[in-house]
């Protein structure tokens, strides 16, 4: 019997959707449920994801029931898997751009990423990887029938990911609602043209398109105005946040680089502690110190992620709650021993 994956304690990370109010009336949308949760393993980074589902608030709007979900957090996962689409999209670009086995792409992820994943599931990522790109080749007229009668449009969202620095980038077209590829293509770049060609099919099936969710890329912009004219397209408030908060996100890092500059007499503190003749302190003082200096040491370690995940704002929170610590200990002057 398979065991499960256990990761420990992870990151977390939840997603609501991206527009605020019902596109058929307007009504602000209201929280309804997780639509998913999962551990999500990409090439940089394991978190655990929320999927946040909203509804109409209107009780009147005919399509009261549809649930709207993140296009950010579609994009990053592949259904029923707990591997992001980075994965699969370096796993395609390994086997079909560099020419590897299986053997070879599961040794490069295992040295050089931290992915957890065996040699046989690579096989099921590369296949993962085939359908992707088989999505744009299907009927999509009668594939989007069913998610027009229930919710009463499309919801597309456009996103590319790039495997490797220089390389091509394997382009996805979503619908939101139902979650459903509805296009994928290899683009060794991602020019408004070449974007206009993988949203053109869509637009032939003649199915009503709600809006467009992406982020701020000009050639998308152009490439959605030029197929879907007139239609509302939502840049992803994540990428906007993120452009927003680069700069106080250097000026966080700098904060922490100073904090560790505070922190280098650390060492000779732990040196002037420890004794060559005895490594382990006994009496108390000393053994406060050292896990003072620890604790120390742990604090800088602080690692944050884009838009307002700020780690020098936490590390300083947390001097300063060691701070205090340290007071109210030599306020007791000692302990009775």
């Amino acid at each position: 019997m398979k065991q499960p994956r256990r990761y420990g304690a992870l990151p977390r990370a939840r997603y609501r959707p991206e527009w605020t109010a019902c596109p058929h009336c307007g009504t602000a949308l209201a929280f309804s449920h997780p639509v998913w949760a999962k551990p999500i393993q990409s090439l940089t980074r394991t978190e655990h994801v929320t999927s946040l589902g909203f509804r109409c608030g209107n009780a009147a709007c005919p399509f009261g029931r549809t649930v709207h979900r993140s296009a950010q957090a579609e994009a990053r996962q592949v259904k029923g898997s707990g591997y992001g689409l980075d994965v699969v999209a370096r796993i395609g670009h390994l086997r079909f751009g560099q020419h590897r086995t299986r053997g070879e792409i599961w040794r490069e992820l295992h040295e050089q990423t931290a992915v957890q994943i065996s040699e046989r599931h690579v096989q099921n990522l590369l296949e993962v990887y085939l359908a992707l790109l088989r999505a744009s080749q299907q009927d999509l007229g009668a594939r989007l029938a069913a998610s027009v009668a229930e919710h009463g449009g499309l919801i597309l969202s456009l996103d590319g990911l790039q495997p490797e620095q220089g390389n091509e980038q394997l382009w996805v077209v979503r619908e939101v609602l139902s979650g459903a590829v509805l296009g994928a293509e290899n683009l060794q770049q991602a020019t408004a043209p070449m974007l206009e060609r993988l949203l053109r099919p869509i637009r032939a099936a003649e199915r009503p398109v709600l809006g467009v969710v992406s982020d701020a890329q000009e050639s998308i912009r152009v490439a959605v105005a030029a197929v879907f004219p007139g239609v509302p397209h939502q840049l992803c408030q994540y990428h906007a946040l993120r452009e927003a908060a680069e700069p106080l996100w250097e000026a966080d890092r700098h904060l922490l680089v100073e904090a560790k500059k505070e922190l280098r007499g650390l060492r000779e503190v732990e040196e002037r502690t420890r004794r060559p003749e005895q490594p382990e302190p006994t009496d108390p003082a000393s053994a406060v110190v050292l896990d003072t200096v620890l604790a120390l040491r742990q604090t800088v370690r602080e690692r944050g992620t884009l838009p307002f995940d700020f780690a020098g704002l936490r590390a300083l929170e947390a001097l300063g709650d060691l701070g205090q610590t340290l007071d109210r200990c030599l306020e007791k002057r000692g302990t009775p021993a």
